[in-house]
């Protein structure tokens, strides 16, 4: 072997030893040091499966929740329910002024406790605080009426007056206060529980305004017209149920008819209640003179026909009287002088000789001001949607919650249901403007006497709060006390 051919094997050896791999033996086939004995050699098992550990599951943390202290400003005080919703039951109540510590839910409740919840916008913040959602801010937002009908106040509670009403998908800006109300123009709040962002969109059946003209029907029994397109302008006159008006939208909901005169589109429907294309306006009572004679000891003659116009004399039991009949029932007698239906008959009570001459005219004694004040607060809810079960005007009232509600603002306490309050007041024979009048007994029915065979009164699902002639089966009236 030459000399380069030694080296190049030499290098092929060198390079196959780097190249090959590297054997560990384990250490019990490794060769034992010398004088050590062997032991046999255990066969390799194969490696345990092991059960893979969980990693801790972190959930988030909840953002921290403040405490806050609000005090109760509405005069009516507010409910505690069980939840956060007026769907949720009642568990107790606050009087006005009370204060209440707890945490702001999601949709404005405040949680008192546990299942204890009063509605935020009854209650006004302590000590200012901020916050979101309501807790104040000079930030312009956007909503839109969530309510059937809601309650435009002339300050941020609902102490304060209502100074109109506007329908449902009405779209409204404006910056909250610290207790959860819109202020969308000076002197003008609406609560934030009544109210969406969400816009509904555009062609909600009236209500947001617009030239174009559309026909309705009353749907109240007897509707109020008015002179402005809110509760708080007088009535000018009264419609029957299913009459024909035409007119066009306010941005709050009333209907302007000819004559710059108005009528809130919670009595009005859209729909023709004569039904086969008739025309479904009904027919006013024909012109023809009728004779009728007065039913109480003594009945108001007004100078228009309704509640609202003043007194101008007055007619004993038993009188004669002739006239023609207005489409809301009245009659009318010579020159400017009406009288209720509620105080006549048809029926001659007579036996063949004439009654004697009438007294002179006396106006009746005008009601005393806490009964005026009555008065004033019925007429204010009138158009609040009917609610079984409500309790204030946002969520609607069923005829004892509204009953309990006007007093209320007065500082004067009611029971809850109708059977309770004809048992807490006193029974009148002689009922008079502010007291109430009660239907069935126990009874089933309560309304606020307004006079002349009227009253105020929520009575069913589908149809508001109203004033109206009192229907039949009347078991009594009752005088609440303080009211004198």
């Amino acid at each position: 072997m030459t000399l380069s051919t030694r080296r190049l094997s030499r290098t092929m050896i060198a390079v196959t030893a780097t190249a090959a791999p590297i054997v560990t033996l384990a250490p019990a086939v490794q060769a034992a040091p010398s004088g050590t004995p062997q032991l046999p050699q255990q066969p390799l098992l194969p490696n345990a499966p092991t059960t893979p550990v969980a990693q801790p599951r972190f959930l988030p943390t909840p953002a921290p929740t403040s405490t806050v202290t609000m005090k109760v400003s509405a005069a009516a005080g507010v409910n505690v329910r069980s939840g956060p919703s007026t769907s949720y039951g009642v568990v107790g109540g606050y009087a006005q002024g009370a204060q209440l510590t707890g945490t702001l839910t999601s949709n404005n409740w405040l949680k008192i406790g546990e299942n204890r919840f009063v509605a935020a916008s009854n209650l006004t913040r302590v000590g200012g605080e901020g916050g979101g959602g309501g807790g104040g801010g000079t930030e312009e937002v956007t909503r839109w009426m969530d309510a059937s009908i809601g309650n435009i106040r002339s300050g941020p509670g609902l102490g304060y007056p209502v100074v109109t009403t506007m329908r449902k998908g009405t779209k409204v800006q404006g910056t909250w206060t610290s207790n959860g109300w819109l202020k969308i123009s000076s002197g003008k709040f609406v609560s934030g529980t009544i109210l969406t962002s969400t816009d509904p969109g555009s062609g909600g059946g009236g209500g947001g305004g617009g030239a174009q003209e559309v026909t309705q029907w009353m749907e109240a029994s007897l509707g109020n017209v008015r002179s402005g397109p809110g509760l708080g302008h007088p009535v000018v006159t009264t419609m029957r149920k299913g009459t024909k008006v035409q007119g066009t939208w306010t941005t709050n909901g009333w209907l302007k008819i000819s004559g710059g005169r108005y009528i809130s589109g919670t009595i009005l429907t859209g729909t023709n209640p004569g039904g086969g294309g008739g025309g479904g306006e009904q027919p006013d009572p024909a012109p023809s003179e009728v004779t009728r004679w007065v039913t109480p000891p003594l009945a108001n003659v007004r100078s228009g026909p309704s509640t609202s116009y003043s007194v101008v004399g007055s007619k004993a039991q038993g009188t004669k009287v002739t006239g023609t009949l207005t489409s809301n029932g009245w009659l009318k007698m010579a020159g400017s002088q009406y009288m209720a239906s509620s105080v006549l008959t048809a029926t001659d009570p007579g036996s063949g000789s004439a009654p004697g001459p009438a007294p002179a005219p006396a106006p009746s004694p005008a009601p005393s001001p806490t009964r005026q004040l009555i008065l004033e607060t019925a007429a204010k809810y009138i158009g609040t949607p009917y609610k079984w079960g409500g309790n204030t005007p946002e969520e609607g009232f069923d005829c004892s919650g509204y009953t309990k509600y006007v007093f209320a603002e007065l500082g004067l306490t009611l029971p809850r249901t109708a059977a309770m309050q004809q048992a807490a007041t006193t029974p009148v024979s002689n009922p008079q403007p502010g007291d109430l009048v009660f239907h069935g007994s126990p009874a089933y029915h309560v309304g606020i006497y307004a006079g002349d065979g009227m009253m105020y009164d929520t009575g069913r699902p589908g149809v508001p709060t109203q004033y109206r002639v009192i229907f039949s089966g009347v078991s009594g009236y009752g005088r609440v006390d303080g009211v004198g």
